[in-house]
């Protein structure tokens, strides 16, 4: 008789008993809800594009980055990641920026995005990039010479595009020449990776 007048005494009220269920039940329906969200973006990344659809690796999310053929999770961040730290992609070219996107891949992803296509190089068709066979080029066995190139030679660069080089340009306009090669990362859009990516490639003569 003691013991069951003690379960009596201690027995939990009926609202806390109810609230504990409602906190079960309420976890349940979070744990379902978020259940369905893996399950809608798993699905999305598997849908393939449709007809006339496309995307723009400048706006557009990992998970919508991924549906584009060749790009899986790892590249559809790196794409994210370049876009945050060097700035938005001008042309389809500037997409080889990213670490782990080469040309081919570049090449296959062009007819899907928004991006136009980058600029041909100056001379022969179909000829090596950058190789200009104009006369007056500012080409040199040294590289292209950054205070004295055209916007259309500027192009060429990897990681240039048409974007960037029209704002090489109008800085060289604004601020005089580039007395150094690291002045580069002044013009909007270079980064630090994009700059050792060209340091092989231009020199400054004031």
């Amino acid at each position: 008789m003691l013991a069951a007048f003690g379960r009596l005494l201690w027995q939990p009220p009926a609202a806390e008993v109810r609230a504990a269920g409602l906190d079960r039940a309420g976890d349940v329906d979070s744990a379902l809800v978020a259940a369905e969200s893996v399950y809608s973006a798993s699905e999305r990344r598997r849908a393939p594009l449709a007809p006339g659809e496309l995307i723009d690796p400048n706006s557009a999310s990992e998970l919508e980055l991924d549906r584009l053929p060749g790009i899986g999770p790892a590249l559809a961040r790196a794409i994210s990641q370049n876009r945050q730290l060097e700035g938005h992609f001008g042309t389809v070219r500037e997409l080889e920026r990213v670490p782990g996107l080469g040309s081919s891949t570049v090449r296959r992803l062009a007819p899907y995005t928004t991006l136009p296509p980058s600029a041909e190089p100056e001379g022969a068709p179909g000829g090596p990039v950058g190789r200009s066979s104009r006369p007056g080029t500012r080409r040199g066995r040294d590289g292209l010479d950054l205070n004295r190139a055209t916007a259309r030679e500027l192009e060429s660069l990897p990681g240039i595009g048409e974007t960037r080089a029209r704002a090489i340009v109008r800085w060289r306009e604004e601020h005089g020449s580039f007395r150094n090669f690291e002045a580069l990362l002044q013009v909007p859009g270079v980064g630090p990776a994009t700059l050792e990516r060209l340091r092989s490639m231009v020199y400054v003569r004031p």
